[in-house]
Parts: C-alpha cells; sequence; structure tokens
C-alpha cells in the first residue's frame, strides 16, 4: 500500500521519519506480522527512479559517462521483509538514522559493474539522493552491505532491457514523504494503525506483492495463453492432416496390400511399412521444425528472462509431443491397412 504524507504537515525530514519510525513499530506489534518495512521503490510498483552518480575518491566522469543505478529507500526491516539475504556486510540498523555517517546497500550487479575486481565494502559514493542543487556539498555515502540483483520493473519495460543494478539508501537517513509497504492481508488493522498517528493520512494502492507480479505479466500471460491456444490447434490440425495423408495411402494402396498378403506378408510387415512410411514424413516435419525453432530463436532472446534462447529441454518435450501425435496419426491407418482382407482388395480391381 502506498502513504503519500502531504507536504503542509509533513514539512520536514524529521517529521516524515517520525511517522514512519512510528508507524512500523505499531505494524510490527500486529499479530501475525513477522517484518514491516517500507520503500519508495518497491518492485513491480510501476515506478521507476534511477539517477547518476559519482565514486568518491575517481576522477570526475565526463558528461553522459556518469555511472547509472535504480535507487530506492529503504526501512531496516526491508530485505528481510522480501526474503533477500545479505550476500556481504550488513544490513541498515539503529545506528544508521540522521546525524550519523551515511549508508547504502548494493546489489551484487552494482559491485561487479562499479567495483570491478575490488571490494565495495567501505568504499564510497556521492549522495545521488539530495545532490539536485548544484551549490550543495555532495554528502559521501558509505556501502556497508551487498544483496542478491532482484528484478525491480516487468518483463518488457524499457528500463529492464538496461538491465540496471539497485542502490539503497536508508530511510531515516534520506527522507521520502511517499512510501510503499506489504500489506499481506492485514489491510484493515494496518488502516487502524495509521488512523492512530494521523487520522486524515490516506492509504492508497493496496496490493500484495503477488497481486502486483501478476499484474506486471498479465499482459505476457495473456499473449502466452492465445499462443498456446493456437499452438494447440495447429497441433491438432498437424494431426488430423498427417491422419488424412496416411489414410489417402493406405485407400490408394488397397491392392498393394492385398497383393502382398497373398504373397505370403503378415500384418506385422504391412503395420511396419506402413508406419515407416509416416515415420519419414513426421522425421522431415520434426526437422524442419527445430531448424525453424533455432532461427527464431534469436528473435525470442530479447523477451526471455533466466531462459535460453534455446532450451533444450522445451525443444525436448515439444520433439516428444510432436512423435506421440504423429504416431497415434499414423498408427491408425496403418493399423486399418493391416487388417485389409486379400480377397475383398483384388476385387476392388
Amino acid at each position: 500500500m502506498t502513504v503519500a504524507l502531504p507536504p503542509a504537515r509533513y514539512d520536514s525530514p524529521g517529521k516524515i521519519v517520525r511517522f514512519y519510525d512510528q508507524m512500523l513499530e505499531k505494524l510490527r506489534r500486529l499479530p501475525g506480522v513477522s517484518a514491516a518495512a517500507i520503500c519508495n521503490n518497491a518492485p513491480f510498483d510501476h515506478n521507476e527512479w534511477d539517477s547518476s552518480f559519482h565514486i568518491t575518491g575517481t576522477p570526475p566522469d565526463s558528461p553522459g559517462k556518469e555511472p547509472v543505478s535504480e535507487m530506492a529507500i529503504v526501512s531496516p526491516d526491508y530485505f528481510r521483509a522480501l526474503g533477500t539475504q545479505i550476500l556481504r556486510g550488513r544490513d541498515f540498523g539503529p545506528a544508521d538514522v540522521s546525524g550519523h555517517p551515511a549508508t547504502a546497500v548494493i546489489d551484487e550487479l552494482a559491485a561487479q559493474k562499479f567495483f570491478p575486481g575490488t571490494d565495495p565494502i567501505g568504499r564510497q559514493i556521492d549522495d545521488p539522493v539530495t545532490t539536485g542543487d548544484s551549490n550543495e556539498k555532495p554528502i559521501p555515502v558509505t556501502i556497508v552491505g551487498i544483496v542478491p540483483h532482484t528484478r525491480n520493473n516487468a518483463p518488457g519495460d524499457k528500463v529492464d532491457v538496461r538491465n540496471l543494478p539497485m542502490m539503497y539508501f536508508s530511510a531515516s537517513q534520506f527522507a521520502k514523504p511517499e512510501q510503499v509497504l506489504n500489506p499481506n492481508s492485514l489491510v484493515a488493522p494496518i488502516k487502524e494503525q495509521i488512523a492512530t498517528l494521523d487520522h486524515d493520512q490516506a492509504v492508497t494502492e493496496i496490493a500484495t506483492m503477488e497481486e502486483n507480479i501478476g499484474d506486471s505479466l498479465a499482459s505476457r500471460r495473456l499473449t502466452m495463453t492465445l499462443l498456446g491456444v493456437f499452438a494447440g490447434l495447429a497441433l491438432a490440425l498437424a494431426s488430423i492432416g498427417l491422419y488424412g495423408v496416411m489414410a489417402l495411402i493406405v485407400t490408394q494402396r488397397t491392392r498393394e496390400l492385398g497383393i502382398r498378403f497373398a504373397l505370403g506378408a503378415n500384418r506385422r510387415d504391412v503395420l511396419r511399412l506402413v508406419l515407416g512410411q509416416g515415420a519419414v514424413l513426421v522425421g522431415l516435419g520434426l526437422a524442419a521444425g527445430l531448424l525453424g525453432a533455432f532461427v527464431a530463436s534469436r528473435a525470442l532472446r530479447s523477451v526471455l528472462y533466466n531462459v535460453a534462447s534455446l532450451d533444450t529441454a522445451a525443444l525436448i518435450g515439444a520433439l516428444l509431443a510432436l512423435s506421440l501425435v504423429a504416431f497415434v496419426a499414423c498408427f491408425l491407418p496403418a493399423r486399418r491397412a493391416s487388417l485389409v482382407d486379400p480377397i475383398e482388395a483384388l476385387r476392388m480391381e
């Protein structure tokens, strides 16, 4: 849920920090709450905040060449609430408040991209949060921890294509009037606790993290559902077509099959003959489809996340499914061919 404090009543960082600290303290006491946290740029919340910054102690960056990262201001329990582990260093703590040295936690992508071959713990960056005023001297922010890189935007978002790293700052040091917290199933109690602090304070955009993730994937799920339906129809049409071709072949070769029976061929030989011809058609189709899959994989690469463009398991599964359907489509005409009465077949002429 989103809590946006009105600037008229919360006109100083101290008031903002005090409200959110008191709010979180009340929410942690609610039955069923294991962790409560705020964040002004939560995953899948349709917000975007990225900024350039400068690594303290390095030469000035050329205009347009500054390092860029996505930013988020969070409270100390944020990573625990999302189930994100601290890979190295530490989380934000009681000492990371206004009046103390500013701290930040970065993700492993930021560590690899901005501090290659070095330990970023203890390194400093110039404060990218409050340096909008060019006359204001940048505040050094010390990196104290590293967390895993997590997706912060819906698949296909323009910012996601850039794969920006993440930097997190303490909400007790960098006050922002609008914050987001994950309500789970405690909407009514949370609203009541917020009302005890400010009965005029509105709470909006109520949803669980699972719902936000679902909303971010809704259009793609619809697309994939439609693709699945059309793929099923294509498979059904291909099966019917293959069955029709094999049935036509059997009908056209009825006299030939009757002669084979008359000359001593058994039903197993005829079944193997017809299935073999069907297998040739199926093999050619699978080879052409596999080649098409390799070509299409290049076009699909830009819309896949954590999935290889050539997914071996998916290809093998598709080949097995198509082979099974094709076998059934070929077996029925082949079985009918093996039941041909040679006398009736010869009488057809």
